[in-house]
């Protein structure tokens, strides 16, 4: 087995803002987010570099069901190949993100709702499928976890409710100050346990203060 380094000097940049409907499109996938996720994901520290095998055996998916996955993400510049070597006889081309981060834009995702909307579900999905299995594994050693380490239990909080406008401002400005406290607490560590989170609100259209 020989490996080159095709794309050795190109770095992984901090963060990419998207700003083009194709880039928004390629992420509108459950399974193109999953594959863009797990090259996302550092490993001590750097981004992996994993083979369309690689990725098929992590995300527990068929490799020919991947293939055209990753040439739509690489085809909006979210990954490249960063390496090739022969196995076998076969040229095998390893993959990276161009990026450690994502940045959305809240006007560019209302003037392409419907492409943002599908970029959400996937994300969902993908959300959903992780919490559940973390729900299971919960379940089938109930007690296990000692109360010291509950930040290993899933949790979740969905709700609903007529509030006045102040009440109103003021959950979301104390959703604000949460985020905002997340910039220093919510980064990368060499080691530990991958803990995610999703964080959302919003007020339903057309509601007046009565």
């Amino acid at each position: 087995m020989t490996e080159s380094q095709p794309g050795a000097t190109a770095e992984p940049i901090a963060a990419r803002a998207i700003e083009d409907v194709e880039s928004l499109r390629a992420i509108a996938d459950p399974t193109r987010l999953a594959i863009l996720s797990a090259l996302m994901e550092p490993v001590n520290g750097e981004l992996p570099v994993m083979s369309a095998k690689e990725l098929a055996a992590h995300l527990g998916e068929s490799q020919t069901k991947l293939y055209r996955h990753i040439r739509q993400l690489e085809a909006a510049g979210l990954i490249r190949v960063a390496a090739t070597r022969m196995v076998s006889g076969i040229l095998e081309q390893r993959y990276q993100a161009c990026q450690r981060d994502l940045v959305f834009g809240s006007g560019f995702l209302r003037e392409h709702a419907d492409e943002s909307e599908g970029m959400l579900e996937a994300f969902l999905a993908n959300f959903r499928q992780g919490f559940f299995a973390a729900l299971r594994d919960a379940k089938r050693a109930p007690g296990a976890v000692p109360p010291e380490e509950s930040f290993r239990q899933p949790k979740i909080l969905a709700g609903s409710a007529k509030v006045s406008l102040a009440k109103a401002a003021a959950l979301r400005s104390r959703m604000d100050e949460f985020l905002a406290g997340l910039d220093g607490s919510f980064q990368e560590e060499p080691h530990g346990i991958r803990v995610n989170l999703l964080v959302a609100y919003y007020a339903e259209p057309g509601e007046e203060d009565t």
